[in-house]
């Protein structure tokens, strides 16, 4: 059922309240809607629909001059009429109210019963038995009539005369002389109980459309009848299609309605008296409006403001009568008019510059003039797309929260979003293409951010976001073309701490590769949320040089600062401490010399805390097969305390040794060592230093080259083993953690590597 046609259907005569509105929103013309794109930052997306009322609202439109007081204008509300002193509108819930225009004060009608008088500031009240027009100026009743709906029934009002559809025909009804009377309409044929309604009318004439039968088919007509002769003075046959929702526009010169046929849609504009008649092509029939104004005809296709396509039509676009090239945009929407009884149209809708309200629409200042518009009541509401409000916080700890439903709630949802996010520090961002109205409360524009970045700019990698500041974006472009995409900024800070073997800081861990030219790479690695495997990253180059140590090492937050540093042995046995910047660029700072000697060990691992006092411990096999702990003291210049001696004997006999942190459930970090018949065995940590006895893990381990204790490399909270191929590829293998003694890792996963390097491997010369 269309808008227009339903309030002809009202059955009940509901009780009318009155509310008067406080407050008038008094603009100039010309203001810029007060509505900012940039908002803060909330804990929280609202729960309330509601949209902020600007304080103040631009009235701007074509020909506007002068300042114009508005009152507000109910959301989510058509206009059905207007009179002198205020307009009639009905809501989603069909909901009737008429506002003045001199306070903004309502009057609740309910939801039926109360149709548009036209030309006029009467309503027609209509019950199951009876019809009255009310004028809303002094609320007294100008007429009434009976209705059975047999013989007697409403079809439509116009100034103060009701018009009713008896037996075959049609009659007017009136108060004359303080006496009522009615008077058959003359000139029309038998009805025979097939539609008549009014559609429009002045203050002299009304509009009537009715159907015949014409070669066996009903068709359509309209019908001017003169209120003071109750005479019909033209009439005409109309080729309207078959879904036509009836809506014409009535002039004191002119008639227009909307026709399709072979030559498609046009608005069709005859003049009055059997004059000429100008036919204007359109893209559609479907739900279009028509108004005249002056020597203009005005026509917008209804709700395009929330179709998700463009058309031209969408617009309310003005045309000349005289010169018919000759277009003027009026609005950038419509959903309803209303014509008041001096001519003027009212229609609701909005400008990107003026928002969303009640527009009057008059002609110009001369006859060739374009019609002047004039905003007279506000919904509060931004015609273009504008950001309301967004949960992104100020801070978000990634370490606790694993990702955030990041929502941005838009005063339009037919739209399509991208929202990028960005790190300021590296450059890396996320960028992801939303459309509201694809989620299921079809308000927000949402995004589940689970903390990862495309790595380097590159589009098919990932890589985890590092601690430090962000901006997010969103870009907001309308599907059906009202208006400019809505762009709006802000900012956020990530907090995490890094995990073990992270140098770069983004709580994913890195793995160092050294190739046979001493040049030192660091390969980020990263579990993206949608993939089965472990993704690894092309190396970035850290430096040159690095062939002059024969043992590198990872040892965890050693020097106290925040990321993961490494020891690196020359070949006089110094021993030099590498502290991590956090940056994958230039993960290392300068190095700093912890001391020498260490040239009696045979096999360094570092990063696991097997104290329990929260630092990164150091161990070392001797020659003799002693185990040696060094603890860690968080002091760059002097990271290590002096060694301790904690195992005797039978530790040399391992080829590969790797702290691995508590992958056992223990109380603190434990050991893996390899013996040289690939048997791997676990050494769970005590957390004071020492190990309990060890337990067999499995054999055939000899396949690997490096055993690396990666960190929590799958974010699962447990930490993970990584092992590289025995053949210096970049083939390598994840063995997950699962926190049990007696079976302490899954089975293996492939690890997804990328290399740009050519033949890449980890501590070459280890």
């Amino acid at each position: 059922m269309s808008y227009h046609r339903s309030y002809h259907r009202d059955a009940a005569h509901l009780r009318t309240s009155r509310r008067t509105s406080h407050r008038l929103l008094a603009i100039a013309v010309g203001a810029v809607l007060a509505v900012t794109a940039a908002v803060p930052a909330a804990s929280a997306v609202p729960t309330t629909s509601a949209v902020p009322t600007a304080s103040a609202v631009a009235a701007s439109a074509a020909g506007e001059t002068g300042t114009q007081a508005v009152v507000p204008f109910p959301r989510d509300a058509r206009v059905l009429g207007a009179g002198k002193t205020g307009f009639l509108t009905f809501d989603e819930s069909w909901q009737r109210a008429w506002t003045r225009y001199a306070d903004g004060s309502v009057t609740q009608l309910g939801d039926t019963g109360a149709s548009p008088s036209y030309a006029s500031d009467a309503i027609a009240r209509t019950s199951q038995y009876s019809v009255s027009l009310v004028d809303m100026t002094t609320d007294t009743t100008l007429v009434s009539a009976n209705l059975d709906n047999d013989t007697t029934a409403f079809a439509g009002a116009v100034g103060s005369t009701l018009l009713l559809r008896s037996g075959n025909g049609i009659s007017l009804r009136a108060t004359t002389g303080g006496v009522e009377t009615t008077r058959p309409v003359t000139g029309l044929p038998a009805l025979s109980g097939r539609t008549a309604l009014t559609v429009a009318g002045t203050s002299r004439h009304a509009l009537l459309t009715y159907q015949t039968v014409s070669g066996g088919k009903l068709v359509w007509n309209w019908a001017l009848i003169d209120l003071a002769t109750a005479a019909v003075t033209e009439k005409r046959q109309i080729a309207v299609p078959a879904d036509w929702d009836g809506e014409m526009a009535l002039s004191g010169t002119h008639v227009a309605w909307v026709e399709t046929g072979t030559g498609g849609a046009a608005v069709v504009v005859a003049k009055r008296g059997g004059g000429a008649t100008q036919r204007f092509p359109i893209t559609s029939h479907w739900n279009v409006s028509v108004g005249l104004v002056g020597g203009w005809v005005t026509y917008a296709q209804r709700d395009g403001f929330t179709e998700t396509y463009k058309d031209p039509l969408f617009a309310m676009t003005a045309r000349s009568l005289a010169t018919p090239t000759t277009t003027r945009r009026l609005l950038d929407h419509m959903t309803s008019s209303a014509v008041a009884p001096d001519g003027a149209l009212l229609a609701r809708g909005g400008t990107v510059a003026g928002g969303e309200g009640l527009y009057r629409i008059v002609p110009g200042a001369t006859a060739t003039a374009a019609p002047v518009v004039t905003r007279v009541a506000s919904t509060g509401e931004p015609t273009k797309v504008t950001l309301l409000d967004h949960n992104v916080p100020a801070v978000l700890d990634l370490d606790r929260t694993k990702s955030l439903a990041m929502a941005w709630r838009l005063s339009r949802t037919n739209v399509e979003a991208t929202i990028r996010i960005r790190n300021t520090r590296t450059g890396e961002t996320r960028t992801e293409s939303v459309r509201p109205l694809r989620v299921p409360d079809e308000t927000h524009a949402r995004f589940t951010w689970r903390g990862e970045l495309n790595w380097n700019g590159e589009s098919d990698l990932w890589t985890g976001a590092s601690a430090g500041p962000y901006t997010w974006e969103i870009v907001a472009r309308p599907l059906n073309g009202i208006g400019p995409d809505m762009r709006a900024s802000g900012s956020f800070t990530v907090a995490r701490k890094p995990g073990a073997h992270d140098y770069d800081g983004d709580g994913s861990p890195d793995v160092l590769q050294r190739d046979a030219g001493g040049r030192l790479w660091i390969a980020d690695s990263f579990r993206a949320p949608d993939a089965t495997t472990l993704g690894q990253n092309p190396g970035l180059l850290v430096g040159t040089g690095w062939q002059v140590y024969d043992r590198i090492e990872a040892v965890g937050n050693a020097g106290g600062a925040a990321f993961g540093d490494l020891v690196a042995r020359d070949r006089a046995g110094v021993l030099w401490l590498y502290q991590g910047t956090g940056n994958a660029k230039a993960p290392f700072a300068t190095r700093v010399r912890v001391g020498s000697g260490w040239n009696a060990y045979r096999q360094l691992t570092g990063g696991s805390d097997l104290t329990g006092d929260g630092r990164a411990d150091l161990v070392a096999t001797d020659a003799a097969g002693a185990l040696w702990l060094y603890k860690g003291t968080g002091s760059a210049s002097a990271p290590f305390t002096a060694g301790k001696r904690i195992g005797t004997g039978g530790w040399g006999g391992y080829n590969q040794l790797t702290a691995v942190g508590n992958i056992a459930g223990g109380t603190a970090g434990d050991l893996v060592a390899r013996d040289g018949a690939g048997v791997l065995w676990l050494y769970l940590g005590k957390g004071d230093g020492t190990f309990a006895p060890r337990t067999r893990i499995g054999a055939g381990w000899s396949a690997y080259g490096q055993l690396v204790g990666i960190g929590d490399a799958d974010r699962d909270g447990r930490p993970d083993l990584y092992a590289s191929a025995s053949d210096g590829s970049d083939t390598a293998y994840l063995y997950r953690g699962t926190g049990n003694w007696t079976q302490p890792f899954r089975a293996p996963e492939n690890v997804s590597a990328y290399s740009w390097t050519s033949d890449p491997a980890f501590n070459l010369f280890a």
